[in-house]
């Protein structure tokens, strides 16, 4: 029979044709979705949603997205978005997107402005766009789907009615970002269909301090709090709701009463709520249904929830009477049954076993009573000498696996059962950089290169932490030259391992501290050699005569100038001894700050002239009074802050040098010293405040110094009751922030001046 060498060539030719087609259309079956956040990663509402698309596609293989947040709570200028349009179309230049899922309103209008700029006429699925309503003319129901966010401001008035009955005034909380308004105008909508009676009263979280005050002035009798705003502002910098609530509400015996319900925890007694997860798990829905060109709704609404908080009515002793239907109620107490579930059923289970058991081994019991008794007793035996040598037992034949129940309490289990350690799934509990050295301790064990098979690995934790375990184990059977079964114990080492990591660490520091104090020794023998050398020199000059007056007057300014940087090393010197020895005081006073930077400032000019530099000194100050009184250790206060001028005027040699005090409150000031000059980098700023320490540790610099001063500086503030902190960027500048707590004098409130 003749072969036809070409036929194979052609099969072969016919494969590969067929796997790259496959390939290709496989690919082209991929749906790339972008999801745009209006709000940062870590709101709860946007991770919510966010979470509820990933759940949805999470068994969608062919789906891949890809989550973009807009952060426009903190960002929503014009200039922003123009900007934020451009780095989206750069990024997707090259990247065909399927579809878009907007949240919420800011992502809903730039999507309208700007999507088909940057991904092209796509679908797109919309939620969490409180006024959707109002732009269902702008809205194309073959591309787009919006799923409704309205809250049910009526519902949520019946159950604050239903839980008190006798209310007379609702306090409303908005804010005037843009949901704030949408949500307030929402209420007034609802309240004229009901409420005649009680009295209604808008505040604003835009000042945080202000509304707490104002909610502290309100007798909580008969009252209410409708919480509408999500944000409160500090400085101009939003902050979520759930973060500030306990600043805001802690110490305020007044119900509160909202529509989302992220804020039931410790924060809302409850309402008619919506669930950022339908939103986002519904506005999936709809994208899949687009993208398979299903028929979809315009407007989907999702559905509300009657909750209520029973620990937040206890707290404020409210009762529901049960007159409201398709009521929740979270957080109620346990019943005895409810608590011990899973614990009665197996007490039950266990029982039921061992009814069968006694009903089967009736007629021989009495026989194996004492085998059973010996061998309870040497298990028991056993399990007491494994727990107190703190080791678990393991024992496998190659196809399952045995461990005792301290091997399970190692790993944080309570007993065996609760442990899922199997031969097939043995790695997920090792630590992956540490699997490979388990199998490597086998490998040696089982071709008798070692006696024992023996290793230190890190296994996980039931708690997802890791801990450091010493395994031992030896071959105890063997089949046909092949090892079929192996023994051995297991011990937590981590605390030896966190003992040898602290002895290195103590080791590398003393090293560190050794280098550091033979380069400081180094160090101060120059710095005190110049200006004695300088001393003796000029004091030998002048003593041999023949120089005129202004020789002279010169040699003895520059006797006086060395004298006073040596007198400034041994004050460091001194400064640091007392420091160290915990002898360094701190003497209370009350002293007028406007003064001591008077001083600074004369001194900081005396310094600029006598370097030669072009830098303007200037002090800004909160307070425009002649005098402004604090509380504190005016010494030493002074001793930090001439520090910190002589610092920022040294590294500067243009710009200016500012001095300002910020009143923080009563109790708190802030002051700061902000230069010019070159700026300091990230790695460097971890070790300025060291001691001994320096940017350039050279002997020869171009500034001197001996590395004292700041770490003399961190010190004394930190005596003073304060923190000292530094923001800082190559080629900006340096500026450093002391918080320091002090009594102090307030007068009235003026605008910051600059002498």
């Amino acid at each position: 029979m003749n072969s036809d060498p070409i036929s194979p060539l052609l099969k072969s030719a016919f494969f590969l044709a067929l796997l790259f087609y496959s390939i290709i259309a496989s690919a082209d079956d991929f749906q790339e979705i972008v999801v745009l956040n209006s709000y940062h990663p870590g709101f709860k509402w946007s991770t919510d949603i966010t979470h509820a698309i990933g759940d949805y596609y999470k068994n969608e293989e062919s789906v891949r997205l890809f989550n973009e947040f807009m952060d426009s709570k903190r960002f929503h200028s014009p200039g922003y978005f123009k900007q934020l349009e451009q780095f989206l179309k750069i990024k997707y230049a090259d990247y065909p997107i399927d579809g878009v899922i907007c949240a919420d309103n800011y992502a809903f209008d730039f999507f309208l402005n700007h999507g088909s700029k940057i991904w092209g006429d796509i679908p797109a699925v919309f939620c969490g766009v409180n006024n959707i309503q109002e732009y269902k003319q702008l809205l194309d129901s073959t591309k787009h789907a919006a799923v409704v966010e309205q809250i049910d401001v009526l519902e949520t008035l019946k159950i604050i009615q239903s839980l008190q009955p006798d209310l007379q005034e609702i306090i409303v909380i908005s804010d005037e970002t843009l949901s704030g308004q949408i949500f307030a105008k929402q209420f007034n909508h609802a309240i004229q269909k009901t409420l005649s009676q009680i009295r209604i009263r808008f505040t604003s979280t835009s000042d945080p301090l202000k509304l707490k005050a104002e909610l502290q002035s309100i007798s909580p009798e008969n009252k209410a709090i409708y919480l509408l705003s999500l944000y409160t502002n500090r400085s101009g910098i939003p902050h979520e709701m759930v973060c500030e609530s306990h600043f805001l509400f802690d110490d305020i015996n007044i119900p509160i009463y909202s529509n989302w319900d992220f804020l039931l925890k410790d924060l809302i007694v409850g309402g008619r709520l919506i669930k950022a997860y339908d939103q986002g798990f519904l506005a999936a829905q709809l994208m899949h249904q687009k993208l398979k060109n299903k028929p979809t709704p315009l407007l989907t609404t999702p559905p509300h929830y009657n909750i209520l908080d029973q620990k937040q009515l206890q707290r404020h002793q409210l009762k529901y009477m049960g007159n409201l239907d398709n009521i929740e109620i979270i957080n109620q107490p346990e019943s005895f049954i409810q608590r011990f579930k899973k614990e009665l059923i197996i007490l039950l289970i266990i029982l039921i076993v061992l009814i069968f058991i006694i009903l089967l081994l009736t007629t021989d019991i009495i026989k194996r009573k004492r085998i059973e008794l010996a061998l309870v007793k040497s298990e028991k035996r056993l399990e007491l000498a494994m727990e107190g040598a703190n080791e678990g037992l393991w024992d496998t034949d190659m196809d399952s696996f045995y461990y005792n129940d301290q091997f399970a309490k190692l790993l944080e289990y309570e007993h065996a059962e609760d442990l899922d350690l199997s031969i097939d799934n043995w790695k997920k509990y090792v630590v992956s950089e540490d699997i490979d050295q388990i199998r490597e301790a086998y490998e040696m064990h089982a071709s008798h290169k070692l006696p024992t098979f023996k290793c230190e690995v890190r296994l996980i934790l039931k708690s997802t932490k890791t801990a450091w375990f010493s395994i031992h184990g030896r071959i105890t059977s063997l089949e046909n030259g092949v090892p079929a079964r192996l023994t051995g114990t297991m011990i937590n080492i981590s605390t030896q391992k966190e003992f040898e990591d602290q002895l290195k660490q103590a080791k590398e520091k003393a090293e560190e501290s050794d280098r550091l104090k033979s380069s400081f020794l180094a160090n101060m023998s120059h710095e005190i050699r110049t200006p004695m050398n300088a001393i003796l020199g000029f004091t030998d000059l002048l003593t041999e005569g023949n120089l005129n007056p202004k020789e002279q007057q010169d040699y003895l300014n520059l006797i006086n100038s060395s004298g006073e940087n040596l007198l400034s090393l041994i004050n460091d010197i001194i400064d640091i001894s007392k420091i160290e020895s915990g002898e360094m005081t701190i003497n209370t006073e009350a002293f007028d700050i406007h003064e001591m930077l008077t001083e600074l400032k004369g001194i900081g000019n005396s310094l600029v002239k006598t370097h030669k530099k072009n830098i303007n000194i200037r002090i800004l100050k909160e307070i425009k009074d002649q005098q402004f009184f604090i509380h504190s250790d005016s010494v030493r206060l002074y001793q930090v802050m001439l520090n910190l001028l002589s610092n920022a005027i040294k590294f500067t040699e243009n710009g200016f040098v500012d001095i300002d005090y910020t009143i923080l409150n009563h109790y708190h000031i802030q002051l700061s010293v902000k230069d010019t000059g070159p700026g300091i980098s990230k790695k460097d700023q971890q070790i300025i405040f060291d001691r001994f320490r320096q940017i350039d540790e050279s002997t020869v610099k171009k500034h001197g110094g001996t590395g004292l001063g700041l770490s003399i500086t961190k010190s004394i503030v930190q005596l003073l009751g304060g923190t000292i902190t530094l923001h800082s960027e190559p080629g900006k500048g340096a500026e450093f922030i002391i918080h320091l707590p002090c009594k102090i004098v307030i007068p009235t409130a003026v605008p910051q001046q600059t002498w």
